[in-house]
């Protein structure tokens, strides 16, 4: 039975994950037709185009090895990551999705954060979980997505979502952690069984809180590496409530 059970959640996790960047690809490859259906063919934008579909197979295939190592329990392998970066190329990714529902995502990334030792792939697989869950909450309130990154307890780092959308459960918030506990109705119930699974495999921790107000919070540590990170200052992508410039 249990065998069965977490054969279940990998399917749906697989089904979960996957799901973005096939998604990503299949709308490149309609704009690089119609790159090439013009005339003359615009070759150089239809290479473009192109690159970015292998990168979207790429992560595809990437998050369906990733999961396997998850549920067999076996070690990723870990590499320094610069949690401001991973935070930076996510927004970017998903600042379309965003845009289309009048949501701007905003940052407020500590530019001194130290850097992590953490599964790169992984990592980023739980923060657009986090993005995209608050980008759904907000469909029909709009407002701002904000993300920031900190200096938390004992050498962690913390990383906040904060939105504005309809909120945790009334009754027992916790549940929405479970696997195939869901609230939408075309979701799964995997995106945040499957974030704590592994945020925990890392030694961090992985909650969620209301927010004053309206929307919900989620957070998560991870412990910071021995290194310092001295890479450049993001201040280019910070917005300190609101007033600072925005990633557009």
């Amino acid at each position: 039975m249990s065998r069965v059970s977490m054969m279940g959640e990998f399917a749906a996790s697989l089904a979960h994950e996957i799901k973005q960047p096939i998604a990503a690809a299949v709308l490149r490859a309609r704009t690089g037709l119609r790159w090439l259906q013009r005339q003359p063919p615009q070759t150089e934008k239809a290479h473009e185009i192109l690159s970015r579909i292998i990168e979207d197979v790429t992560r595809a295939s990437t998050i369906v090895d990733r999961n396997r190592l998850l549920y067999k329990r076996e070690t990723s392998k870990p590499e320094t990551v610069n949690l401001n970066e991973v935070i930076r190329e996510t927004t970017a990714l998903l600042q379309e999705k965003a845009s289309q529902n009048s949501i701007q995502i905003c940052t407020e990334l500590d530019a001194m954060l130290p850097i992590i030792s953490a599964d790169r792939v992984q990592v980023q697989q739980v923060l657009m979980n986090l993005i995209l869950n608050g980008l759904e909450a907000m469909t029909e309130r709009r407002g701002e997505l904000t993300i920031t990154s900190e200096r938390g307890e004992h050498s962690q780092v913390l990383i906040s979502v904060r939105d504005s959308g309809v909120g945790l459960p009334v009754e027992n918030p916790e549940r929405i952690f479970e696997a195939f506990f869901t609230s939408k109705p075309e979701g799964t119930g995997m995106g945040l069984s499957i974030s704590r699974r592994i945020i925990e495999a890392h030694g961090g921790r992985l909650w969620a809180a209301a927010r004053p107000g309206g929307g919900a919070i989620f957070h998560f540590t991870l412990p910071s590496a021995t290194v310092v990170n001295d890479s450049i200052p993001c201040s280019d992508f910070t917005d300190h409530e609101g007033s600072g410039p925005r990633l557009t």
